[in-house]
């Protein structure tokens, strides 16, 4: 974890710290080594919440772009059930930012427990996917949908990526960080992130780029996400543009 309570305050890990785990009341341990980022670990194989992963510089960097209060926020069921949200915002969003692979019932059921929710994939975990996804996104048939968001139709559906993250109850948002990945050789102005999406007619996933500045300020403000989109084709030199869109 990345905050503990320290003598009733909210403390990242630091050389010499005792705290507590906020989510249990157990006592934590400060492990402020040089291999691993700083964080607080249970004594001994204890794990108070099961659905929890290592915290990666990934996380960090995502949990960097929101307000402390909202990072690692105990969600309480009504039935009691506890568990630490990586990020859950004022109005009661949660963002979870999942780097390590997940079994699908295990998804499933933190979708069911946080109802309002999204997925921020760390697309960087596996070489192949990002391979797989950059042919899939790069040879794609461009098309778009009622709300003049670009899709795109992936060359395959076996790539893994999109087999993983099927069937789609939550969104999902997919970073692959500064990896320039291109639209039908056109290489997008802005950072991305790519939303999978499920095609009810067909029943196949498909691809909308999103800008990231555009995500962070959604789930910071509720603003709009800014899609790319298919500009007219007497504008030959811009093929996409982004496009406010409601989510």
């Amino acid at each position: 974890m990345r905050y503990a309570s320290v003598n009733g305050e909210r403390r990242e890990a630091e050389p010499k710290l005792h705290g507590t785990c906020p989510n249990c009341d157990r006592e934590v341990i400060a492990k402020c080594g040089q291999r691993r980022i700083w964080h607080w670990s249970h004594r001994g194989k204890l794990d108070c919440d099961h659905w929890w992963e290592p915290e990666t510089e990934w996380h960090r960097s995502w949990k960097a772009f929101f307000p402390q209060a909202w990072q690692e926020v105990i969600h309480i069921a009504a039935d009691g059930e506890r568990h630490i949200a990586d990020v859950k915002n004022d109005k009661g969003l949660v963002v979870e930012l999942q780097h390590s692979p997940i079994a699908a019932e295990e998804r499933l059921s933190r979708e069911s427990f946080y109802e309002r929710m999204v997925w921020v994939v760390d697309g960087m975990l596996y070489k192949r996917d990002l391979a797989a996804f950059r042919k899939a996104v790069d040879f794609a048939s461009v098309t778009s949908d009622k709300q003049n968001r670009l899709i795109l139709i992936p060359l395959t559906e076996r790539a893994e990526i999109f087999r993983r993250w099927a069937p789609l109850q939550c969104p999902v948002f997919v970073d692959f960080g500064d990896e320039e990945l291109q639209i039908g050789g056109f290489v997008p102005p802005e950072r991305l992130l790519w939303h999978f999406l499920l095609d009810r007619g067909t029943g196949r996933v498909v691809v909308a780029p999103v800008t990231r500045a555009s995500f962070i300020e959604f789930a910071l403000n509720g603003s709009d996400l800014r899609y790319l989109a298919l500009m007219r084709r007497d504008n030959p030199r811009r093929r996409y543009r982004a496009r406010m869109s409601r989510f």
